[in-house]
């Protein structure tokens, strides 16, 4: 495979760019590992994936700028939260640069499709594109904060009790637990009703909310990660939030998926699973799958 050339989308340099993930490896590293079997994409269940998300988007310094922080955000908060060994995480300004990060690289992508084909309205529209150069700048250090942009994370924890229908997804169909534990997406949204735009990252149950605009009905509690030292739990967080319809959305496209699938990928399935035998019930998967089936509906 050749070199690839073109403009770093952070510096804007005229480089070679490496293939940048949008959601940091990382956190597919540790789906696959804890995984029983290859994991799948919803837009394609009937075949199996080996990587994220990923572009050439960025030049080598560029890339390496990130994962510095990856490293940090992966030690301090990520890994001690999937793995239950933490619910309360000390930070630093680090982690606010490195959720700033992740939300850019998934807003540029999306502007490259919102622009051109009108996805959105202009009031929306010129709300994103300022604030991906906000964010740009803050990223090269050439400013010190983001303005009105805020991060936000929510633990999205064991859920015990369902009920109702929402987007489609009864009670009885969805499966929240293993949905959002078992899954990693980021995408930007707008609620141009309710005047609330931001970005939604889902990393295995640690979900990442960066807000463009905050709408005058947005309730957020205990889930905002500030420019500088503190201190977020995965207890005690309340949301009402546009981004909380989110959630049901990706229920929704994980329960149609796993009706497409074909029988013969539903075999394989099987067969993956039969070849982990008894050990499967240690694994994170069949825990979610069992909290799954223990929901009150």
């Amino acid at each position: 495979m050749g070199e690839h050339f073109g403009k770093c989308a952070l510096c804007w340099n005229e480089t070679v760019l490496e293939l940048s993930h949008i959601v940091p490896k990382l956190v597919i590293r540790e789906l696959k590992k804890t995984s029983v079997g290859a994991i799948r994409n919803t837009a394609n269940p009937n075949g199996t994936v080996q990587d994220g998300e990923k572009d050439y988007m960025l030049c080598g310094d560029c890339e390496d700028l990130f994962n510095v922080y990856e490293t940090e955000f992966a030690k301090a908060v990520f890994h001690p939260y999937v793995r239950g060994e933490s619910d309360t995480f000390n930070y630093d300004e680090k982690l606010f640069y490195l959720l700033t990060s992740i939300s850019w690289r998934s807003l540029y992508q999306d502007l490259l499709d919102f622009v051109p084909n009108h996805v959105v309205g202009i009031d929306a529209l010129e709300c994103l594109i300022e604030s991906e150069k906000i964010m740009r700048d803050f990223l090269l250090h050439k400013r010190t904060d983001i303005g009105t942009i805020e991060n936000h994370i929510f633990f999205f924890d064991q859920v015990i009790s369902m009920e109702g229908t929402e987007h489609g997804i009864s009670s009885a169909e969805a499966r929240p637990n293993e949905t959002m534990h078992r899954s990693v997406s980021s995408y930007t949204s707008c609620d141009e009703v309710g005047n609330t735009y931001f970005t939604i990252t889902n990393m295995m149950g640690l979900v990442l909310i960066t807000y463009y605009k905050l709408g005058p009905n947005e309730r957020l509690v205990n889930t905002k990660v500030v420019n500088g030292i503190g201190t977020i739990a995965a207890k005690n967080q309340q949301m009402q939030s546009s981004a909380c319809g989110e959630f049901s959305y990706m229920m929704q496209n994980a329960t149609e998926a796993a009706s497409s699938m074909s029988e013969n990928q539903k075999q394989k399935a099987i067969e993956r699973i039969k070849k982990v035998g008894e050990d499967i019930v240690n694994s994170a998967a069949y825990k979610d799958w069992v909290n799954d089936q223990n929901i009150k509906r």
